[in-house]
């Protein structure tokens, strides 16, 4: 079937800043796209609301798609519920505090409050990460069934540097330390010098629909001592989200 070469350009385009934002000349490589190409393709899609442009310059997975994704999905108001969470979180732990949904085998942030600091993390709204790769996605599989875990398990497992653990045993030890704690900590695996600490939000039927976390710079995040706070903290407001969206916690630790 003969298709419209300009709209292939762009769902390629849309789908690649779907797997990791960028900035124009590194979207244009990646897409094998001239670079004045690229940039029409961009303002195009910017002013539809498929896509926006941090003030760095990277370009990220806009309202539009995200709205296109929610009103199909059971997580459909999630965000805003958990919005004022994160603003909470970002304002008392002074990090970055974001919301990733499940999505296939991946995690995607949807989105993120950044606390005012002189040395920030890039923004990860719109970016998709694996599920091992990350204690997001770890908090997600605790809440699976056994058999999805080795379906999950049984796949390719992208490394992505040294301290990605690809190790099905070791990721099922962790998986079982998420499912007692119902939180976890990760440090580098994804991106190298970047500490996450992440609790599931979980719906009425005890599956996780998405994650809270809070990330910063590994050499600040966490202080020394504080990493049980964090974790507290997170937790907390995860159970508070997850409450809303009508699952009981003394419900689930009673099964």
């Amino acid at each position: 079937m003969e298709t419209v070469q300009s709209v292939d350009r762009a769902l390629s385009l849309l789908a690649e800043i779907g797997r990791a934002p960028g900035g124009l000349v590194e979207l244009a490589q990646r897409v094998e796209l001239a670079t004045s190409t690229t940039a029409r393709l961009l303002a195009t899609l910017q002013s539809a609301g498929a896509v926006i442009r941090s003030d760095a310059g990277d370009y990220h997975i806009g309202p539009l798609v995200h709205a296109m994704v929610s009103s199909s999905a059971p997580t459909a108001g999630l965000e805003a519920i958990a919005h004022p969470h994160l603003v909470e979180l970002s304002d008392e732990l002074d990090e970055a505090a974001c919301l990733s949904i499940v999505s296939g085998d991946d995690m995607i942030t949807v989105d993120q409050v950044d606390a005012p600091k002189p040395i920030q993390a890039e923004n990860w709204t719109g970016s998709r990460v694996p599920l091992h790769a990350g204690s997001a996605g770890i908090v997600v599989m605790a809440t699976w069934s056994d058999a999805e875990i080795e379906r999950y398990l049984s796949g390719s497992l992208a490394c992505f540097n040294d301290n990605t653990i690809t190790d099905p045993d070791r990721l099922r030890s962790r998986i079982r330390e998420a499912a007692a704690r119902r939180v976890f900590w990760s440090h580098g695996e994804y991106v190298d010098g970047l500490s996450s600490c992440s609790s599931p939000v979980i719906d009425g039927t005890g599956r996780a629909l998405g994650v809270l976390y809070v990330y910063g710079p590994s050499f600040r995040f966490p202080a020394e001592g504080g990493a049980d706070r964090i974790a507290a903290t997170v937790r907390e407001r995860a159970e508070r989200v997850s409450a809303e969206l009508g699952w009981s916690n003394t419900a689930s630790e009673a099964s």
